[in-house]
């Protein structure tokens, strides 16, 4: 699946939902749900946590709009990418370290319903900041996420 990432420029008023991961060494991540999007064909869904004046963290995950219900194998051929980042405020700008879920190293479990709207995933796999950095255990989940919006490719 080819790796592209939309940035809205407005905030979704009906959306609800909340996220959380414990990977490894990171700071634990307890995001709400700030996009939940389809254009029929994906999906996608992400949250965010404010840490600090300067630190911030985003979980998201896009899956193919048709997946059935249930427990995936997390492959490079699912139609699934799973992604978390830790941004940073800095002198003239924004760090920004991305930690995207490594293809083969776990599952993900999930329940999508397309004409209420609503989502409920958990994940058990591992992410990775690069190939030469280690691999780190992620373990989460989007809850009670809600209020699906359709949106034009």
């Amino acid at each position: 699946m080819k790796n592209e990432f939309f940035l809205f420029s407005n905030q979704q008023e009906n959306v609800s939902g909340t996220a959380n991961a414990l990977i490894d060494n990171l700071v634990p991540f307890n995001g709400e749900v700030d996009i939940f999007v389809t254009d029929n064909e994906e999906v996608y869904v992400s949250a965010r946590q404010q840490f600090d004046d300067k630190r911030s963290g985003a979980l998201a995950f896009s899956f193919k709009a048709d997946i059935p219900d249930g427990r995936h194998d997390y492959e490079a051929d699912s139609g699934m990418y799973i992604s978390y980042a830790l941004f940073e405020e800095v002198a003239g700008g924004t760090k920004i370290t991305p930690f995207p879920a490594v293809y083969g190293s776990g599952n993900v479990n999930m329940t999508f319903d397309r004409s209420k709207g609503t989502l409920e995933v958990g994940f058990n796999l591992e992410v990775q900041n690069s190939p030469t950095e280690p691999r780190l255990k992620a373990i989460g989940a989007f809850k009670n996420v809600s209020g699906l919006e359709q949106v034009k490719k």
